[in-house]
């Protein structure tokens, strides 16, 4: 991908295949190509919520949000919480003040066309989403094509297209936001360039026009404007007063756009999984400290970010911070020979990558937030690749550099497209669980009865199905019952004790209840429960019964008829379904054990 003003060695064919405009035609086929795996994913998770709004079902209660405001899912309003609450659209401990709202009105618009066109066919979905990828990968093409010359900027590009921390956004019908965003935002960083690189006037005001229908998309496209900043801060030519004159447009838009998203109510509140920066400065830095080196595996490494939840914090921390002195150690190394534009350019692009972070550490670490960070990214590693590639026959410490730089391309190059296998796989095997307990239910329950039962599903220790059950029973039209309530989503086996004709406990053998990110999700850790609190709703109460040094242990839950009444409807996760409780006797403990199989992995956030 040569810069026009730089010379071709046509009689390489490298140069020819990596030259302008064959690389953008050999990227966008590469990135439709590993794109193909999405197509095997259905409707899942927080796509229900949008399905049932859109589809016009009547809410469990009135709602904050409309076809253009989707992502506002709970306004931090105790009188929408608590009926969701009671219909099981959110489990029994969730905090009535919680606050989880997003304002994305054109990712919401896109969501609204689909409906309309297709209904609920996710493959026309998917076609859909893939189209707003290839447009983010075009448009990253011109932004390379005028940043890094040649071979580097043209490496960068494939590197781009086929990086499988961006399948998820691609496949997920609720994540495309990321996409939505990024798309306009990227085009006006590449704008922005035009103006500063080439003294395009006309430029600028696109530019920020760009920038501010990117933010119409969602937060995401926050990352891009942090590009803006790192590249007049450390990359543009100039004195620092034109430098400062050229940022302040994009400043400012960004300034406004975080007043009007505080004045309207959106951010979030009593949420574990979502930690505000600008409400919670203290419980963010908190977070973020984990978060961010966390994301640095797939950054930079290429290594599932979603690993780092399955070992602690000191070892997710050392080995991000592990992963930037690697790639810093090579880009040392390769930097006598990068020109002197690479290393103006490398400079901002891996700063700006690291601040698209601080944004995305809002949520729990995750590879589908990575799409902005990877921008700045995968320029570095692309530069790193090529430089060290093109001294490979040096003598020194050049072998050894070359080993690692291997690696690298391994785990970037070949290992991507297996990566979106392995990401659509997964999501693959959590809608086909939803799928397998909705089906199941819809020939358990009787539809007649329902609006006069109460469901109690004891246990459903399966992250991705216990917040998401009651949602597809109701986006898909069924009735919902007078209550449903999921008593637990611990994965540790359960005891089981009645206590009395209406009232049973629950204890955990090993873990504690609300320990894991996924059952703090509606409750923050520093609102949580304490022994003797009690929660009353209409038909149920709980009652936190133990709690010790580790957490609660120990849970009543008393209903206003007996268990055996025909309108209490009593469930647990076995056997891969939901199954009838086979009630003890009075006063005896029994086992809630899965039916001889592991409780499901934990997974990580599916929250978009």
């Amino acid at each position: 991908m040569e810069n026009p003003a730089t010379p071709v060695d046509a009689a390489s064919p490298v140069n020819r295949w990596l030259a302008w405009p064959r690389v953008l035609w050999l990227a966008l086929g590469a990135a439709a190509l590993v794109s193909l795996t999405v197509f095997r994913m259905g409707l899942f998770g927080d796509d229900f919520i949008y399905l049932g709004i859109l589809s016009g079902q009547t809410p469990p209660a009135p709602l904050a949000n409309g076809p253009f405001d989707l992502y506002r899912f709970i306004a931090g309003d105790p009188a929408i919480s608590v009926p969701l609450t009671q219909k099981g659209i959110f489990p029994w401990w969730t905090l009535p003040e919680l606050k989880l709202a997003f304002w994305r009105p054109l990712s919401s618009v896109t969501m609204m066309v689909d409906h309309a066109l297709f209904g609920e066919n996710p493959a026309a979905f998917h076609v859909h989403s893939v189209l707003w990828y290839l447009g983010v990968v075009a448009v990253f093409g011109l932004l390379m094509r005028r940043t890094l010359a040649g071979a580097v900027g043209a490496v960068a590009l494939l590197l781009f297209a086929i990086d499988d921390c961006h399948a998820v956004p691609v496949g997920w019908w609720c994540n495309r936001n990321a996409i939505v965003a990024t798309l306009p935002a990227l085009a006006g960083l590449w704008l922005h360039m035009e103006w500063r690189e080439h003294g395009r006037k006309w430029a600028a005001p696109l530019s920020l026009v760009a920038l501010a229908l990117g933010l119409t998309g969602g937060e995401t496209a926050l990352g891009v404007l942090a590009y803006v900043l790192a590249y007049e801060l450390l990359g543009a030519r100039g004195p620092w007063r034109q430098r400062l004159l050229s940022v302040a447009p994009a400043a400012v838009l960004a300034l406004g756009y975080l007043a009007f998203y505080k004045h309207e109510g959106y951010g979030s509140f009593g949420s574990d999984l979502y930690v505000d920066p600008l409400s919670q400065p203290g419980a963010w830095l908190a977070v973020a400290a984990v978060r961010i080196p966390a994301m640095l595996w797939g950054l930079l490494l290429s290594i599932p970010t979603e690993l780092s939840m399955m070992v602690g914090d000191g070892l997710t921390i050392g080995v991000g911070l592990f992963a930037l002195a690697l790639v810093a150690g090579l880009l040392r190394a390769v930097w006598p020979f990068l020109s002197e534009d690479e290393r103006r350019h490398s400079r901002w692009l891996l700063a700006g990558a690291f601040l698209a972070l601080l944004p995305v550490s809002s949520t729990i670490q995750g590879d589908r937030l990575l799409l902005v960070p990877s921008i700045g990214g995968v320029a570095v590693i692309a530069m790193v690749l090529t430089h060290v590639w093109r001294n490979r026959a040096r003598s020194g410490g050049w072998r050894a550099l070359t080993g690692v730089a291997g690696v690298l391309a391994v785990t970037h190059v070949l290992l991507a497209p297996v990566g979106w296998y392995l990401a659509t796989s997964y999501m693959v095997r959590m809608t086909g669980s939803a799928d397998r307990v909705y089906a199941q239910l819809k020939k358990d329950l009787d539809p007649a009865a329902l609006p006069n039962q109460r469901l109690a599903v004891l246990t459903l220790p399966n992250p991705n199905l216990n917040i998401y059950t009651s949602v597809a029973w109701w986006a898909r039209g069924n009735p919902l019952p007078r209550a449903w309530w999921t008593l637990s989503y611990a994965s540790d086996i359960h005891k089981l004790t009645r206590t009395g004709p209406n009232s049973l406990e629950m204890e955990l053998t090993q873990e504690r209840f609300f320990d894991t990110i996924f059952e703090r999700v509606h409750r923050a850790g520093r609102f949580m429960l304490k022994q003797g609190d009690e929660v009353k709703l209409d038909g149920m109460t709980a009652k936190v019964v133990e709690a010790d040094a580790r957490g609660i242990k120990r849970l009543s839950f008393t209903f206003d008829v007996p268990l055996e009444d025909p309108s209490l409807v009593l469930l647990h996760w076995k056997d891969r379904g939901l199954r009838r409780v086979v009630l003890p006797p009075m006063g005896t403990t029994v086992a809630l054990d899965y039916g001889g199989l592991q409780p499901p992995p934990q997974a990580t956030s599916n929250a978009p």
